[in-house]
């Protein structure tokens, strides 16, 4: 990419953290607040579409459904909140590069909380509807959680200029900058406003 690439002032918000830190709460509160200017992308929705019981080996064409979701909309000009734990570098990156190819920014926001409070709102949560696999069960916190990469990886190499990286205590209701992008400032305090008003 030439140093002279600009990219749009628009958005795709991937989030991202262990079940039970708030994901869903914060994407429908950025909807809520973004209205049609923003989509929410969910993961475990589009699961259910493709009628998964459990979670295959491979779900590529979930992957790719969801890529070419993001890009459709991103082309139009209309941001995207997607809405998954995305707990691997590798997919973290797959996402900023279909941002990158769109024009668009990337501010990925991770949702955490203590450890206590996740495995209390997952226990909470209905029982599933037979397409998501154990909904409630604490005990997916710690696979996944032994079985995550830092956001900060994300960031040892060149090429991601265009991408942010924030934090937010869904406990504490705060938002903390970790690395800004140039020119995200203005987004990020708008998505700090949406988030850290109090409950």
């Amino acid at each position: 990419m030439s140093s002279g690439y600009r990219f749009r002032d628009i958005y795709l918000v991937l989030l991202c953290g262990l079940p039970g830190t708030g994901k869903s709460v914060v994407a429908g509160k950025l909807h809520a607040h973004f209205n049609k200017r923003y989509l929410i992308i969910g993961q475990n929705e589009i699961r259910r579409r493709h009628g998964y019981k459990k979670m295959p080996k491979t779900f590529d064409s979930v992957l790719r459904e969801i890529d070419r979701a993001t890009a459709r909309n991103l082309n139009s000009g209309r941001g995207v909140i997607f809405d998954s734990v995305n707990r691997r570098t590798s997919r973290r990156h797959q996402m900023y590069g279909v941002a990158s190819c769109c024009g668009a920014k990337v501010i990925t926001l991770e949702i955490i909380c203590s450890e206590e409070t996740a495995k209390r709102r997952i226990s909470e949560r209905s029982v599933g509807d037979g397409l998501l696999s154990d909904p409630n069960d604490p005990r997916v916190y710690d696979k996944l959680q032994a079985d995550s990469d830092p956001v900060e990886v994300d960031f040892r190499y060149p090429g991601q200029e265009h991408v942010s990286y924030v934090q937010f205590d869904s406990e504490t209701n705060k938002l903390t900058n970790k690395i800004v992008a140039k020119g995200a400032n203005s987004f990020i305090n708008k998505i700090r406003k949406i988030l850290e008003i109090q409950k």
